[in-house]
């Protein structure tokens, strides 16, 4: 059993997460395979809301659209390490968050700017964690058997007993 606290461990996950450039962002088919690609997120909230740059019309905002689960996988090679969070995702044209989301080397792909009908945020909440993470010591025993899982109870995060 790992013996780290829940806010230890999401300490953990937030810095894996802020040291990552990219990760995967995974949505579902229309066929119900997993569709993944690399994505620039936004350094997470501290509940771990995440908030992405997207078009409209891109195929991953209208994956979503159909199936709001989807999950978001992000590894650390030096630290052998990965978090995976599960949730849904939401999309938004709200001008103010969309300035507040923006990033000025994404003129050349979206040269309207953040005020542009092409620019949108997706929020993503997590309602699952997966992850482990050998510098922090962040996995259960037998060591690579399972990932250590912490769940969203409320507005708190728990550490699950077991994998589902």
């Amino acid at each position: 059993m790992n013996k780290m606290t829940a806010e230890q461990l999401l300490a953990a996950a937030r810095e894996l997460i802020k040291s990552t450039e990219y990760c995967f962002f995974i949505t579902q088919t229309k066929s119900g395979h997993p569709h993944a690609r690399l994505m620039q997120p936004y350094d997470p909230e501290y509940d771990l809301t995440i908030h992405f740059g997207a078009s409209p019309r891109s195929r991953k905002v209208q994956e979503l659209q159909q199936q709001p689960k989807i999950s978001l996988a992000f590894y650390n090679q030096q630290e052998t390490a990965y978090v995976t969070l599960l949730g849904s995702a939401s999309t938004t044209d709200d001008i103010s968050l969309c300035q507040k989301y923006w990033r000025a080397n994404w003129n050349d792909l979206f040269p309207g700017g953040p005020e542009s009908s092409d620019y949108i945020l997706i929020k993503f909440v997590p309602e699952r964690i997966e992850m482990m993470n050998y510098a922090h010591q962040a996995m259960p025993q037998p060591y690579s058997l399972h990932p250590t899982i912490l769940k969203r109870d409320g507005e708190k995060w728990i550490v699950a007993a077991e994998a589902e």
